[in-house]
């Protein structure tokens, strides 16, 4: 993977040439949930988005793309309800209590929420760790509607609060 050169022309009138390297994206569309052919949810976009900046990005050496990682029970229950996490985890929670996640419980949508979890956790992890990457994205990144003890809006787990 080549870095793409950034040039800076200082005050001084000298020319300086930093290399920047690819930015590190994560992302998590190989996780599929089958939905009802009601839902409003975009399921397909987050493959469209992903290959849009692939093509883009990938091929100029500005960025590397990685399969988000699922999230471990530490991750989650270090900002997350654990009585929440253990029932959703066991799809022991209610029906009106999925219904305000917005899909159906499935294995399917575990995963899937795991992962959107787990990239945000690992972009960050490659942000902060010494020598780690300046910046760092999760492209399905963003669940901000849940809450620590209960899902809502189509989110399980809000993923900026993770660990």
């Amino acid at each position: 993977m080549r870095n793409a050169p950034l040039r800076l022309q200082l005050a001084s009138r000298a020319v300086c040439t930093l290399v920047q390297p690819p930015l590190p994206l994560w992302y998590n569309d190989h996780y599929q949930v089958s939905l009802p052919s009601t839902s409003s949810f975009p399921m397909e976009k987050y493959r469209y988005i992903r290959e849009a900046l692939q093509r883009e990005l990938e091929a100029a050496g500005k960025a590397t793309f990685h399969e988000s990682p699922l999230a471990s029970i530490e991750d989650l229950t270090t900002v997350h309800d654990g009585e929440y996490v253990r029932r959703y985890l066991a799809n022991e929670l209610s029906h009106k209590e999925n219904r305000r996640i917005g899909f159906p419980w499935s294995e399917a949508g575990k995963l899937r929420a795991l992962s959107s979890t787990g990239g945000t956790v690992a972009a960050m992890h490659a942000v902060c760790r010494p020598g780690g990457a300046r910046f760092a994205g999760h492209i399905a990144g963003g669940t901000h509607h849940a809450f620590a003890d209960r899902g809502e809006g189509y989110c399980v787990f809000p993923s900026e609060v993770s660990r």
